[in-house]
């Protein structure tokens, strides 16, 4: 029944910053923790690197049939231009607040989320540009977006039980309250999101020795309406979007071999009947190896990379990095990690701007 959790997790938004819980814990815990993420890029007439850190920060409350959590972080994204001038945004971004009930023996989970408007509003045009450079999914910025304005999400999930296999069902509801992302010289720009809507499949279970998981997102959108002055006048028809999701876990040894890919699609957007050309198609993949060296030490070699082919131009990304998870004691766990990525990003003309960078976290996870 535990795979009902897992899809939950995944079918609604989720809580930015790794600070909060994905999945519903068994416990209390309280995370905070930073993420420094750094990209410097070749040949770029508008910027030659990208610097962020955030500061994320959680807790779970694990109360009977009742899961409660909360996570948020505070962030700093630079953009250095060619000519050495740089511009910096720092802000609290958006909190979400998340209560879960789970039913018999987790056999159903209901779920509301919130997500709380404690990001910048009316951004300026130099912050919004800043904003704007660290958005692509591809660059995995650990903070992709600031602010959302608020929104309410209720979800439903269900799971049985086949064998040595669980299979289960999620389907989730938002609806968001208009905000305005930023503001220029005629006015704050106003945005409505439209209703969306979610559904996922999961699955979970033993293939001999090792546990496979997979699972397959579909999510689609009413129209969105947006204008300046505080009216709306445009109307913009976001493109459907898949996720489809597969995991593996296996015994190597002493160790654990960890196999993770998956693949986004998104469809065009429309606004006012003209392609908004923004089709996008991003696959990722990692292998890990989770090597015990101790009772209380573990450390994970990884190798990933990233393949994105949006509406016009392609882009690769090969990352080579480490973690480790140091037990302090039964309550402390501390987790510092670190990557090396190099690339390239092609425009539609054949043009490639190369780019190299890092990745740096560490967490401190308590549970009580």
């Amino acid at each position: 029944g535990r795979v009902a959790l897992l899809i939950l997790s995944i079918s609604l938004p989720a809580v930015e910053g790794r600070a909060s819980a994905q999945t519903l814990a068994d416990r209390n815990e309280v995370v905070a923790g930073a993420e420094a993420r750094v990209i410097s890029l070749e040949r770029l007439q508008n910027a030659r690197r990208l610097r962020q850190l955030s500061i994320p920060f959680g807790f779970v409350l694990a109360l009977g049939r009742v899961r409660l959590d909360l996570g948020s972080a505070f962030a700093s994204t630079e953009l250095v231009r060619v000519d050495s001038t740089s511009h910096s945004v720092d802000h609290l971004t958006d909190t979400q607040v998340r209560g879960a009930y789970v039913f018999g023996r987790d056999a159903v989970v209901a779920t509301l989320a919130l997500n709380l408007p404690t990001g910048p509003r009316r951004a300026s045009a130099l912050d919004y540009a800043v904003l704007g450079a660290v958005s692509p999914n591809f660059l995995a910025f650990p903070i992709a977006t600031y602010a959302s304005g608020f929104s309410a999400t209720g979800g439903i999930a269900g799971a049985i039980p086949a064998g040595n296999w669980s299979f289960g069902l999620a389907g989730s509801v938002r609806v968001s309250s208009r905000f305005e992302p930023y503001e220029d010289a005629f006015g704050p720009l106003v945005y409505k999101p439209g209703i969306e809507g979610r559904i996922r499949g999961g699955a979970d279970g033993l293939v001999g020795a090792a546990k496979l998981s997979a699972g397959l997102t579909y999510s689609t959108f009413g129209d969105d309406q947006f204008g300046t002055s505080g009216a709306l006048r445009g109307q913009y028809q976001p493109g459907p979007r898949w996720l489809a999701e597969a995991a593996l876990q296996a015994p190597l040894g002493a160790s654990t071999l960890g196999l993770s890919l998956w693949n986004f699609r998104r469809t065009a957007g429309d606004t006012t009947g003209a392609s908004a050309r923004n089709k996008e198609n991003l696959t990722a993949g990692e292998v890990s190896l989770t090597v015990p060296l101790g009772r209380m030490l573990s450390f994970e070699p990884a190798i990933s990379g990233r393949v994105s082919k949006p509406q016009s131009g392609r882009a690769q990304m090969l990352g080579v990095g480490g973690a480790l998870q140091i037990h302090l004691g039964q309550r402390f766990t501390f987790l510092p990690s670190a990557r090396y990525d190099t690339g390239w990003v092609e425009d539609g003309l054949g043009s490639r701007t190369h780019f190299h960078g890092g990745y740096g976290s560490a967490f401190l996870r308590m549970g009580f």
